[in-house]
Parts: C-alpha cells; sequence; structure tokens
C-alpha cells in the first residue's frame, strides 16, 4: 500500500515543530531540561547587570556607615553593626531561601539556595568573587577600626564565617546536620539492617 502524503499545510508545520527549540515544559517532560542551560530569573539579573550591583552595593553600605554614625555610635561600632546585620542579611537570601519565582522553572530550582543557583553553580565566577570581597573587606574595616579588640573580633569573625563558609565550593549542596534540607531530596536513607542469620534462614527456606 502507498505511503499517504501530509497535505502542505501539515507538512509545513511538522517541519517548524522539528527545526524548532523545544521549550522548557517540553524539556522538562521529555526528560532533557538538563541538557540546557536554562533562564533563571532568581539570579540572572546578578550577572547581566554586575556593574549595577557593585555600584547599589557600594552606596547602600555607605549610607548606612554614615547614617550609624550621624546617629552617635563610634565608627568601630558602626562598622561592627553593620558587618552583623549585613552578614544575617545576605546569609538569608543567599544561603537559606531556596527555589526561584519563575513558575514556568516547575520546581526544578527548589532544593538549590539561591547561591547554588548563581551561574549555574559554577564557583568563583565574577558575581560570586563580588560576594566573597565585600564581606572579607567590611569584615577587616571592622577589626581596623576597633584596632583588634577581643570583644569586636569575638563578634565579626564568627559573622565573616557565617558568610564565607557556604560559598565555599566544597560546601555546594552541603546541608550540616541536616540544617534546611529538602524533604525528599536532601534526605539521607539509610540501608535496613539486616539480622546476621535472617540470610542463612532464607536460603534454608
Amino acid at each position: 500500500r502507498p505511503r499517504e502524503r501530509l497535505p502542505l499545510e501539515q507538512q509545513s508545520l511538522a517541519l517548524l515543530m522539528a527545526t524548532l527549540t523545544r521549550t522548557y515544559s517540553d524539556q522538562f517532560f521529555h526528560g532533557n531540561a538538563t541538557e540546557v542551560e536554562h533562564r533563571n530569573i532568581a539570579v540572572e539579573w546578578l550577572h547581566e547587570h554586575r556593574s549595577r550591583l557593585v555600584a547599589l552595593y557600594v552606596l547602600f553600605l555607605s549610607v548606612t556607615y554614615g547614617a550609624l554614625s550621624g546617629s552617635g555610635l563610634s565608627f568601630k561600632r558602626a562598622s561592627t553593626v553593620v558587618n552583623v546585620a549585613h552578614g544575617v542579611i545576605t546569609f538569608l537570601g543567599l544561603h537559606w531561601a531556596k527555589g526561584s519565582p519563575d513558575p514556568t522553572a516547575q520546581g526544578e530550582y527548589d532544593h538549590l539556595t539561591v547561591w547554588e543557583q548563581i551561574d549555574g553553580g559554577r564557583p568563583w565566577t565574577a558575581v560570586k568573587q563580588i560576594f566573597l570581597l565585600v564581606p572579607t573587606v567590611m569584615m577587616l574595616l571592622a577589626l581596623n577600626a576597633a584596632d583588634y579588640e577581643r570583644g569586636y573580633m569575638a563578634v565579626n569573625l564568627p559573622v565573616y564565617a557565617l558568610c564565607v563558609v557556604p560559598k565555599v565550593p566544597v560546601m555546594h549542596r552541603v546541608r550540616l546536620f541536616g540544617i534546611n534540607a529538602t524533604v525528599g531530596i536532601d534526605d539521607v536513607v539509610e540501608p535496613r539492617r539486616v539480622p546476621p542469620g535472617a540470610t542463612h534462614a532464607k536460603k534454608r527456606a
């Protein structure tokens, strides 16, 4: 039986569908989503507006320093307050918050923190170096202003560790003690323990 030819309109439609790049949803359902680096609106603005990020970062910190210093706090106290506030806010925003506001992501990023999503998880990129440089400079500034007094070191050094340790590549997707783990994804499945005599009894049966 000769093969029936499709109408010209259907042939054109089939050719168009074959040449077009698959959409994200189509790739997700066909299991091809991991082969393509998709745009993530949660973090892509950091890469596209890098210079603006640096400018806003410096401006915000400078205004905060000025406001605290003008309120009567000494420079060393103002530096420590800004360093602590910055450390807590960036930790929650980068290393605690998960997922993406993109409704088309279909939960692909629900188990990843914002930091783990930046530049697809690649380490030491330009954006990540900025986020590493800022807390380092702020910590040194606060300690230098306090003349490295022990009390200020006891406050600023743990905050610095809180900011920097989660950013080290070896800590990528590590959930210490299960803290901030995603249920069903980061769960540790322990192997079932079999009693010593169970295997022998099974063989005899």
